[in-house]
């Protein structure tokens, strides 16, 4: 009896640990498919990315998440904005997970990219693209408040482009304490 049920507890503990290398090689070979893609994803040469777009099972529509994020990584560098902050935007509307926070902060960074190199000549622009910058790095923080490296962006951001409340109606106040009243015994009213 004893020595069927050692038998017993090694055969379910062999399958127990079969199972779980089984399972290991499903994820390792997703894991080596999703960097096959974002490797193609990221690459420079338009031929090559064609080549591994037709190679790999997963079709543009169904491209996983990380994939469009290195794309639209990958756009951002290149100096294609416009399509990369769509996709920015898809992936941190359709993944509010860790991934979409990815996405928010990689979007900041364009922008802030985009804004810090505009110099003189493109200034209203500039300053357009920090304040977009700063509008997602404080939304990251309202989801993320530890982020520290959105919080030293946004520091950036405002260094760049600082937010000083200016009124028109209140004079400075150096103006206020300037203020000198008469005395009624003047001697030049008429």
């Amino acid at each position: 009896m004893t020595r069927t049920f050692i038998h017993a507890v090694f055969a379910t503990v062999a399958l127990a640990c079969a199972g779980f290398a089984v399972y290991s090689w499903t994820r390792l070979q997703h894991a080596t498919e999703l960097n096959q893609a974002i490797a193609a994803a990221s690459s420079d040469a338009p031929r090559e990315t064609h080549a591994a777009h037709a190679a790999h099972p997963l079709q543009p529509n169904e491209e996983a998440p990380q994939v469009l994020l290195a794309r639209a990584t990958t756009l951002s560098k290149a100096g294609a904005y416009d399509t990369a902050g769509r996709l920015y935007e898809s992936l941190i509307h359709d993944h509010p997970d860790d991934l979409g926070r990815t996405a928010l902060f990689d979007l900041g960074n364009m922008y802030l990219r985009e804004g810090g190199g505009g110099g003189a000549s493109n200034g209203i622009r500039s300053i357009a693209m920090i304040g977009e910058a700063k509008v997602r790095y404080r939304l990251l923080l309202r989801a993320s408040p530890g982020d520290w490296d959105a919080r030293y962006n946004l520091e950036r951001a405002l260094w760049l482009a600082p937010e000083t409340p200016t009124a028109l109606d209140e004079p400075d106040v150096k103006e206020q304490h300037n203020v000198k009243v008469r005395d009624p015994e003047s001697k030049d009213l008429p």
